[in-house]
């Protein structure tokens, strides 16, 4: 059977340009445009430049470099080093720019700010450009694994443990230091085990003031989060998007294990994306659920707001009696108020108790309380009931049933594309800025797989008239 031989290794070629050995419709000059004219617009360059040794890169190019490289699977700055050596795209991208690795990963790490302003520029050009509607927003979230050792990671109980133990051994060496104040090893020693005191002291106030239980050693911002893959130090990244095209419109993280305080915030970072625009819904499911929130959104942002409720877990048929502002049980006793209290999630919350349990032919199925059986009514109730209602409506189910159509493709194309150990950096500020990089190549790819090379560039050409 015959073969197809391959080309001399020796054989010259001549080419006019660099140009001319990239696909006229590559996706790396939608990139090398985009960025061109995003950055300009958001005026995204800045003067703290490299110093590796040689003038600083340009800003808009190392922006390029990561987009083509979150969109092609590849994220570690040493293997965009490699890239910029040897791939002809990424090296017509960088017009054969070498920057080091150092230089590419302080990039990422020291641009926050701008990066997220160039991905607000391109949300207007999405918006635009009519790939984002801004009408139906979906919100969800994803836990991703942290940059973090499992090794070294303390609770509060263990935190506690060992500063005890640091007061015994330095009230120990004070002992034999005042016995004998020559000994400069116990001076040496004393001052080792303040310095850890002091460590210890301020990682329980971190964890106090994050509400988390578990001091991540290697990376105190991350969470110690139970994941698919098991438990361990992860961040939970939160993004929203438009129903439209399944673009992502915002993106956020956080270090806490569920997403119950994320409703509102998502909501508001979308707001932002969108240049103050109100979205007409919201769709999330239910571990978004907090009536707070959902109250708050659909009356004072007057939003429709649709997230799946978790089951009410009642113990008993009770009926509220508003007039009165009692509760009736089965046996018609009434539950009187007794108190108001926070509960464990800081929620207000009324006590009604019943005074009659005693003899009652149901009480060992309803409480084994000798004080009577309690009932807690929220002070926003009524809202709590009237939106169960509208939850169980067809129409609601049906919004419910759409937020996976919409979110999980994004979720599992970022999720593919950062792979196995999917956060490089450490920080919580530098972990949102991995995040924005790869939702905006996914934004960038998903609307040149839309619209074609030649639509979209001719949108981005029009886009970048405005600004000439």
């Amino acid at each position: 059977m015959s073969e197809i031989s391959p080309l001399s290794r020796y054989q010259q070629e001549i080419f006019s340009s660099l140009d001319d050995q990239i696909d006229q419709e590559s996706i790396v000059r939608i990139i090398d445009k985009a960025v061109d004219v995003l950055v300009r617009q958001a005026d995204a360059t800045d003067k703290n430049g490299s110093k590796a040794g040689r003038p600083e890169y340009p800003r808009r190019e190392l922006l390029k470099l990561y987009l083509y490289g979150y969109m092609h699977r590849i994220k570690s700055s040493r293997n965009l080093e490699r890239e910029c050596r040897l791939n002809i795209e990424v090296m017509w991208l960088m017009g054969k720019l070498q920057p080091d690795h150092w230089t590419i990963s302080k990039f990422r790490k020291e641009n926050s700010e701008q990066i997220k302003q160039v991905i607000k520029s391109f949300n207007g050009f999405l918006i635009e450009s009519k790939y984002v509607e801004g009408q139906t927003i979906v919100i969800d979230g994803t836990k991703l694994k942290a940059n973090a050792s499992s090794s070294g990671n303390m609770n509060i109980r263990e935190i506690s443990e060992r500063l005890e133990d640091i007061e015994n051994k330095t009230a120990s060496y004070l002992e034999n230091f005042n016995q004998n104040d020559q000994i400069d090893e116990e001076k040496e020693k004393i001052t080792e085990l303040r310095k850890e005191k002091e460590e210890l002291e301020n990682q329980i106030a971190q964890l106090k003031r994050q509400n988390k239980k578990v001091y991540v050693k290697t990376d105190p911002d991350s969470n110690i989060i139970r994941t698919k893959e098991g438990t361990r130090a992860a961040y939970n990244a939160q993004i929203s998007c438009d129903q439209k095209h399944k673009l992502i419109i915002a993106t956020d993280v956080s270090s806490q294990s569920n997403d119950f305080k994320q409703l509102e915030n998502m909501y508001q970072q979308s707001k932002k994306m969108l240049f103050d625009k109100k979205p007409k819904e919201v769709i999330a499911d239910a571990g978004y659920y907090s009536p707070e929130a959902i109250q708050k959104i659909e009356e004072e942002e007057q939003v429709n707001t649709f997230v799946a409720e978790l089951p009410e877990q009642t113990k008993g048929e009770f009926k509220y009696d508003k007039k009165t502002d009692q509760y009736i049980c089965t046996q018609d006793k009434r539950l009187n108020f007794e108190k108001e209290k926070l509960n464990s999630r800081g929620r207000k919350t009324r006590v009604y108790r019943c005074n009659e349990c005693s003899g009652c032919p149901v009480k060992q199925q309803c409480t084994t309380s000798s004080k009577g059986r309690i009932k807690i009514r929220y002070i926003n109730q009524d809202f709590r009931d009237s939106y169960r209602e509208k939850m169980k409506q067809e129409q609601s189910k049906q919004k419910i049933r759409l937020r996976k159509a919409i979110v999980e493709h994004p979720i599992g194309t970022i999720k593919l594309w950062l792979g196995k150990n999917p956060l490089l950096l450490r920080g919580i500020e530098k972990v949102k800025t991995e995040i924005r990089l790869v939702s905006m190549s996914y934004n960038l790819l998903r609307i040149f797989n839309i619209d074609g090379f030649s639509r979209l560039m001719n949108k981005i050409n029009n886009y970048a008239l405005q600004f000439s």
